[in-house]
């Protein structure tokens, strides 16, 4: 049995987890568990025995009034959970106890079903249970809870954010660079730091006390084949989509919708709409009209009748923004969106709302993105008989674009598609980096997700670009960002896209349907219901935003030639070659890869 030691009432859900396995010192504990409040304001709880301690933070969400109820106790067993179950009202059913809150059902279900409990939830989450001395963590299908640990000298540690394990004297993974800088961010289970790791996507860990064991709890690639007309699948998407959507409208605190002026946002923004009161936020650029996409929110929200709200980030705001963000993130990410994502949640949140709705997961799941159909093209080069030419030309005559390694991927027989989230190819990283990177390196962080697609049996390249995006860009960059820049501002982001029905309704679809003839075929034909022919049929444009333009005119890209002055981790000849291009607003994504990692270099150099 365990007695709690010290529980702060909060009417909250809990958004941080963490605990300790081993021999600990309790002043350190509680230091480690602090660092986590961020994601949990409104009450904080904790059990701490020896060998034995296990924390939790709370923001008032689906339990808003009721009492702090974690680390939940019965008998012998411990349960720490983060997130939301969106079907534990069916659950709680099935297992007899209709009054049950989500961490009751999770622990009930655990008692039944033991290790295939994961198979079951339908929800976003990590989950912490300690059972007799056997700890048992896992994560949801799409990776948009996150889950650290570190395991040394005995002890067993886990947190939420990886900030709360990070020991003075943390070492530098060597290979968190590379993978960093060929997929935006470290790919699980690897972090920046040699001694923490992350729990990937749909993963279970076990741990004994003497072993760690692992094993995945769900893929999308297990999901039934569809054979109905398009028409059908397309109805099937509608009636999905509304439902997750439904689901995630929270009955106890005000919610809002992130809505940019693109199909999915906008979709999801105006089913909600359908189900009552929605207000919408967009942020905009002044001065920037190329990146401004405010008036096409306009054009929807007046077409939804939402309250719209518009948010401006100024240049000042940009630079105040990315100060405050690396702390955020941990580590450095890729993606720039980041920083305006992060600014507008900072409005949003003092607004008063604590859950946003979000059109993340549908270009990964319908084809949204103009680069499927350009690999799908180039692939078309692996059936010329004769390539032996082809071949010594591209491995003889090098071009830092990146068409160039796509024909050489091609017609070198090695893998063409290693993600939308790629930046530097490999020979990109051997020519910038001094660390010796060789040819198709990058496909070793992707490997397991290439063996679980082969076991699979799909052939698809649909299947195939949609599954690695999953794992990846959303997995590891974007659901990331999303989780960070929202915690830390005390909201909720829900993705209605990726509740698991859509996406196994996605992945049930045959190829040749999901990739139709032009990007998002499906969900442009759904929307006709919904949205303005000029919203469906807009040029699609991304979360963008003028940072390169604001880091050359306040000279922002300093920071990258400091660093190389202080380590002297690129070639110096490569470096000048990026830094020229950016000023001809070339080879942006580099660049913003390149500034973001020197960035927080410098900072975690200033801390030491």
């Amino acid at each position: 049995m365990f007695a709690r030691s010290e529980a702060r009432e909060g009417k909250c859900e809990v958004c941080a987890i963490f605990g300790i396995i081993g021999e600990y010192e309790q002043k350190e504990a509680m230091r480690a568990f602090e660092l986590l409040r961020h994601r949990g304001v409104d009450g904080s709880s904790y059990m701490a025995e020896c060998g034995l301690f296990m924390g939790s933070h709370r923001l008032a969400i689906t339990t808003y009034g009721e009492p702090m109820a974690q680390p939940l106790v019965s008998e012998s067993t411990l349960l720490l959970f983060n997130g939301e179950i969106y079907n534990y009202k069916t659950l709680a059913a099935e297992l007899g106890k209709e009054e049950a809150s989500e961490a009751e059902v999770l622990l009930m279900g655990y008692r039944r079903w033991g290790r295939e409990l994961p198979s079951r939830i339908n929800g976003m989450y990590a989950v912490a249970i300690w059972d007799g001395g056997r700890l048992l963590l896992f994560r949801d299908p799409f990776g948009k809870k996150p889950l650290f640990y570190r395991f040394e000298n005995g002890v067993f540690s886990f947190a939420s954010e990886s900030k709360a394990l990070v020991r003075d004297g943390d070492r530098m993974d060597p290979e968190a660079i590379p993978c960093y800088l060929s997929y935006q961010a470290p790919l699980a289970p690897r972090t920046f730091y040699a001694g923490i790791r992350q729990l990937g996507a749909g993963e279970m860990l076990v741990y004994d006390m003497k072993t760690i064991t692992f094993s995945q709890t769900y893929s999308p690639l297990k999901a039934p084949r569809l054979h109905q007309r398009e028409t059908e699948i397309v109805s099937l998407i509608e009636n999905a989509l509304k439902e997750a959507v439904r689901l995630r409208i929270p009955q106890k605190v005000p919610f809002a919708a992130l809505l940019s002026g693109g199909i999915d946002s906008s979709l999801v923004a105006a089913m909600a709409a359908k189900e009552g009161a929605v207000a919408t936020y967009c942020i905009g650029y002044e001065g920037h009209e190329k990146y401004d996409e405010r008036g096409y929110a306009r054009e929807v929200a007046a077409h939804i009748g939402s309250a719209h709200n518009e948010v401006i980030l100024t240049k000042e705001g940009f630079f105040e923004s990315i100060n405050e963000l690396l702390n955020v993130l941990d580590e450095p990410l890729a993606d720039p969106a980041a920083i305006p994502l992060y600014f507008l949640m900072k409005r949003i949140a003092k607004s008063g709302y604590r859950v946003v709705l979000t059109g993340d997961g549908s270009d990964e799941l319908f084809m949204g993105y103009k680069r499927y159909y350009e690999f799908a093209d180039i692939e078309k080069g692996a059936r010329l008989k004769h390539t032996n030419w082809l071949t010594n030309y591209f491995r003889s005559n090098f071009s830092p674009n990146k068409e160039w390694e796509w024909y050489k991927r091609v017609f070198e027989g090695s893998l063409l598609f290693r993600g939308t989230a790629e930046i530097f190819t490999d020979l990109q990283q051997n020519r910038a980096l001094r660390q010796n990177i060789r040819d198709n390196n990058s496909l070793t962080a992707i490997e397991p997700y290439r063996r679980e697609f082969e076991k699979s049996g799909r052939k698809d390249a649909a299947d195939w670009y949609s599954f690695l995006d999953l794992k990846i860009l959303l997995g590891e960059v974007f659901l990331k960002k999303l989780d960070r820049v929202s915690m830390v501002n005390g909201i909720e982001a829900r993705t209605p896209f990726l509740d698991r029905g859509v996406v196994e309704i996605a992945f049930g679809i045959d190829g040749k349907t999901r990739m139709g003839e032009t990007p998002k075929h499906l969900i442009k034909k759904l929307a006709a219901s919904y949205l303005p022919p000029t919203i469906i049929h807009r040029k699609k444009k991304g979360f963008s935003t003028p940072y390169l333009e604001w880091l050359l005119e306040e000279n922002g890209l300093g920071v990258i030639e400091r660093v190389q002055k202080e380590r002297g981790i690129f070639h110096e000849e490569q470096m000048r070659f990026y830094l020229e291009k950016a000023k001809q607003g070339h080879f942006k994504q580099h660049i913003f890869s390149l500034y973001m990692l020197c960035k927080w270099l410098e900072t975690k150099e200033g801390e030491s």
